[in-house]
């Protein structure tokens, strides 16, 4: 997944909140994420491709929701939601299926049961 210059954007406003709120170093919070002050610092300003495990680690970090406040995150989940899904089920019956029906939500099986 690549992330836009709006997500970026988002997260380094959010961050720039969360470090004034809190009164923490981007030093502490490279530590807290297992980078170095220096890869943490590259990502923010866009000088390094952001990658999903970091956006995720630091959004966790600073109690963000990713899928909510990323543009890109965002629109994709509100295009997922409005479609149909096609959901698959399977069920074993005691004996041999003879017949099988449907109508409208509701599937009909005979089987016969061995004695």
């Amino acid at each position: 997944m690549e992330f836009t210059y709006h997500d970026r954007q988002t997260l380094y406003d959010a961050w720039m909140s969360y470090k004034a709120k809190l009164r923490i170093t981007q030093i502490d919070m490279a530590k807290r994420l297992g980078v170095s002050q220096l890869e943490l610092s590259k990502a923010l300003r866009g000088d390094v491709p952001m990658e999903q495990s970091f956006v995720f680690r630091l959004c966790k970090e600073i109690g963000l929701d990713p899928h909510q406040a990323l543009p890109s995150l965002r629109s994709r989940s509100e295009n997922m939601s409005g479609g149909s899904v096609t959901v698959r089920t399977s069920l074993t019956v005691d004996g041999k299926v003879t017949k099988v029906e449907y109508s409208d939500n509701q599937v009909f099986i005979e089987f016969l049961k061995e004695t």
